[in-house]
């Protein structure tokens, strides 16, 4: 059988597996999730006649729900479905990838760690997204044997983590006077930086491109469209750039995507009983700034799990920081959707020293008029401005879709979102009793 990197071969393991005994959802809920979409009836199947065809032009019906850790997810695209015959999936580069290659469909058009260990395993580490270019620890990595390919893109497999190379800039205020790098590799002229690859989803509610804002242009879409060249040439070794057709194609049809949380496994459809979620309801979405909304009806609701998510809500709209500072929502400011309103870059800690990790790269960065010293596993927006200022700051990214896209945070540090909810209540001085922290996670995994 022939799989058509056009669908992914990830899809084919998780998504459109049946589930299995195993599985802890129950039966009606697997029906309430079939139900709510109107392609419940596409089966595993169906998926593989997708992967086998030659016909490169095979529509996915919107809200096909993907199994997630929380329940599924689904995607809506605002043409009327989901173009699998779009540039997004053609192979346009030198290496084998496409923009799917590090953008699935079941994992919030992002990659999971967990689908990626199991990519691996089932093609022994030689599916696309494994390559040396950035997919590995280091580009010296050995990948000769299985073994040392598993070694080789631990950060990938363990994190779901992608690496960039960036250089200290020129005419930076601050320089690197110190490497530990596990993987012997980085250097003042490249960093390694281990970044989760952002959603290709839900992109017309931001203005930042990048964890970094390293790519600009004119308007968001000018934007993306430098951003999808810039990929294809350096993930997917393309000597040439991209005609702008292709650009403009790539842009139009993620611009078009909407993913969020379709069917929560504890309360069903979160699209009933008043319930705004679904990625639908997103697509209408207004883009403003305030309070989140999405479940307001489900406080008059007399199930007590349906309630936890209305009051997760809440707290993610009014609970303060103990230092004063603003909730949740003052940095996740876009109304139901998470990003920031003024596309604005936070230092929340989670490069610190203090966070880091044995398989991560430290780097000791030196402001040069001060003498201050500070340790960084990624400088963040710092090496694009090089001002020592914006040491550990990133962009803030949309929250919807959350459940379906594990592990969390720029570096993949948060596994789970209680590791999500535990680092604000550990290191940005939230306060949340047990009973508070189960309710902002229901309402996270909601999205």
């Amino acid at each position: 059988m022939t799989i058509k990197s056009c669908f992914g071969l990830a899809v084919l393991i998780s998504a459109c597996a049946e589930p299995d005994a195993a599985d802890s959802v129950t039966e009606p809920v697997i029906e309430e999730a079939r139900a709510v979409s109107a392609s419940a009836s596409l089966t595993a199947n169906d998926c593989v006649e997708s992967a086998e065809t030659s016909d490169d032009h095979h529509q996915l019906p919107n809200n096909r729900p993907f199994r997630d850790p929380s329940g599924w997810s689904a995607t809506f695209s605002t043409a009327g479905s989901i173009d699998l015959g779009s540039p997004f999936f053609a192979d346009l580069g030198s290496n084998g990838r496409t923009c799917e290659s590090c953008h699935k469909i079941d994992a919030g058009w992002t990659i999971s760690a967990a689908n990626t260990r199991r990519l691996f395993d089932v093609t022994r580490g030689t599916a696309a997204i494994f390559r040396t270019v950035d997919g590995s620890n280091s580009p010296d990595a050995d990948v000769s044997t299985l073994r040392k390919r598993r070694a080789a893109y631990g950060m990938l497999l363990n994190r779901g983590t992608i690496r960039v190379g960036i250089g200290i800039p020129e005419g930076a205020d601050f320089e690197l006077t110190a490497v530990d790098d596990p993987y012997g590799f980085a250097s003042a002229a490249q960093l390694s930086l281990f970044r989760r690859p952002l959603p290709a989803t839900n992109l017309g509610f931001g203005s930042v491109v990048m964890w970094d804002g390293r790519v600009t242009g004119a308007s968001l879409q000018e934007a993306l469209a430098a951003q999808a060249n810039g990929a294809t040439q350096g993930h997917a070794q393309r000597t040439t750039p991209l005609d702008q057709a292709t650009r403009d194609a790539i842009v139009g049809f993620e611009t078009g995507l909407f993913t969020a949380q379709l069917v929560d496994r504890d309360v069903g459809p979160l699209t009933v009983n008043g319930g705004r979620g679904g990625a639908e309801a997103l697509a209408g979405q207004p883009i403003v700034a305030g309070r989140w909304d999405l479940f307001d009806a489900y406080q008059a609701s007399s199930d007590p799990k349906v309630q936890a998510i209305y009051r997760g809500q809440e707290l993610f709209n009014t609970r303060p920081r103990s230092n004063g500072k603003s909730s949740c929502q003052g940095c996740h400011s876009r109304s139901n959707v998470g990003t920031n309103d003024h596309g604005a870059f936070f230092n929340i800690g989670t490069s610190a020293a203090t966070r880091r990790e044995a398989d991560q790269p430290l780097y000791t960065l030196t402001e040069i008029a001060t003498g201050t010293v500070v340790q960084s596993t990624d400088p963040g927006r710092a090496l694009i401005t090089g001002k020592f200022a914006d040491v550990g700051r990133f962009k803030v990214p949309s929250l919807r879709g959350l459940a379906a896209r594990a592990p969390y945070f720029h570096g993949g540090s948060a596994r789970t979102l209680a590791d999500v909810v535990a680092f604000y209540v550990e290191d940005l001085a939230f306060s949340f009793t047990d009973d508070e922290a189960a309710d902002l996670q229901a309402f996270l995994a909601a999205l």
